[in-house]
């Protein structure tokens, strides 16, 4: 029965070009538009490579101490005796990484070349490599011995071991030099998007490799950050409240806070300066109300097109219920006529998607707004990677809910028609 729907609903598009056509392409516009806007949060939002823990994953950065005299002194970091004295120890934390911050870029030379390569360097401990899940190519991360020895070693990504050595495994073992110090690579990881922070870097080293990395200039104000792996968000919260009240009653006259801190993978995505009156229920509500505005405005079209439809077709189905036709069964041939025509519309989508990714990745990669991008410096790269575009459920998800607006948009005025006495629909 399905088989003789579908060749009805092929003689229905043959015969009507214009209706087809423009219901087709109707479709196929609002699930290439509807695709696009979910992907952007997508990859915002999803576990793709190499940072597939987001749900999981919390950042601390910023500091600020408030003295006697009321006199607020902020930091983008905070000290090696937090990082140490707090964070490393949260019990409700599976994980706690600290990491040094070092903006811009970082210059890096092969002994025996004159070549100059630009890299993007993090300093960090063998906790990052559990709480970002990099693929190893060759070799492996430093191990915790080399990290509280100090070691020189370095992982670097794939392609910035191509682009120097020609293979990953070719890398591993070479001695390089970051800002004239020397390491031993002794891994090579695969890299990923720029447009993830939390994890895109060339070059990782331990920040141990410094004799002075547990030195600040201040108690609380320092050089770290910290990402936090969790499943128990409100328990990790309260232990940073208690040291903070524990902070308070030590230091008379001085307190300490970490503004809008820790925040989630949601929150940092989608406010990455992290303002403090940012509302997270607008946020959404504004993307629901654009979401329904891409669905819903092409549904109330095809609907008004095939209410139309039905009354040009009044009189062919008022003859087929005169010759025994049920309701349900012409209603049943109207909705699979509709879902032939949808589904043409979602492979012409699904190609329009990709092609408009293809043609208009700058464009889309500006309205991802990552948070990475406020201190990234301008000569890296931002660029979707495949398995940010490629993501299937994404586009199924898409086609789904159009699937179901559009039956609905046949449903009502087909059910109408169908409702109508014979003798007035063959009028």
């Amino acid at each position: 029965m399905i088989t003789t729907h579908f060749k009805q609903a092929w003689q229905l598009l043959r015969q009507n070009k214009l209706f087809s056509t423009i219901y087709i392409v109707g479709t196929a516009l609002a699930i290439a538009s509807t695709t696009i806007f979910a992907i952007i949060y997508y990859v915002k939002l999803a576990p793709v490579y190499p940072e597939y823990k987001r749900h999981q994953i919390y950042t601390v950065s910023n500091i600020e101490v408030e003295d006697t005299d009321g006199m607020l002194m902020g930091s983008p970091s905070f000290s090696y005796n937090l990082l140490d004295n707090l964070f490393y120890k949260l019990d409700n934390a599976e994980a706690v990484s600290g990491y040094i911050v070092e903006p811009g870029l970082k210059v890096l030379t092969v002994p025996g070349s004159e070549k100059v390569y630009e890299v993007m360097k993090r300093r960090t401990d063998t906790k990052y490599f559990k709480i970002i899940d990099y693929e190893f190519i060759a070799g492996r991360p430093f191990s915790q011995a080399e990290f509280e020895s100090g070691a020189r070693k370095l992982v670097v990504s794939d392609r910035m071991a191509e682009k120097i050595f020609g293979s990953a495994e070719a890398a591993v073992g070479k001695t390089v030099s970051v800002d004239f110090s020397d390491y031993e690579i002794c891994g090579v990881f695969r890299e990923g998007s720029a447009l993830n922070s939390m994890s895109y870097n060339h070059v990782i080293t331990p920040y141990t490799d410094d004799e002075n990395y547990n030195s600040s200039y201040d108690e609380c104000c320092g050089r770290y950050q910290a990402l936090i792996l969790t499943d128990n968000p409100d328990g990790m919260t309260s232990e940073i409240e208690d040291y903070y009240q524990k902070y308070k009653s030590t230091h008379e006259g001085r307190e300490l806070v970490f503004p809008n801190q820790p925040r989630s993978a949601v929150i940092r995505a989608l406010n990455p300066r992290n303002d403090e009156d940012f509302d997270l229920m607008s946020v959404v509500r504004l993307n629901f109300l654009i979401l329904l505005t891409l669905l819903i405005v092409p549904a109330l079209n095809l609907s008004g097109m095939i209410a139309g439809r039905m009354d040009a077709r009044n009189e062919e189905l008022s003859v087929r219920k005169s010759f025994g036709a049920t309701s349900r069964r012409l209603l049943s041939q109207v909705l699979w006529e509709n879902m032939f025509l949808t589904l043409a519309g979602g492979i012409i989508g699904l190609c329009l998607t990709y092609l408009t990714l293809y043609a208009a990745s700058d464009f889309i990669v500006a309205s991802i707004g990552a948070a990475g991008q406020m201190w990234m410096d301008s000569a890296i790269e931002m660029h979707l990677t495949p398995d940010m575009m490629f993501a299937p459920a994404v586009f199924v998800g898409a086609l789904l809910i159009c699937v179901v607006l559009n039956l609905m948009s046949a449903l009502i005025p087909a059910w109408h028609a169908l409702r109508q006495p014979i003798v007035k629909s063959m009028k």
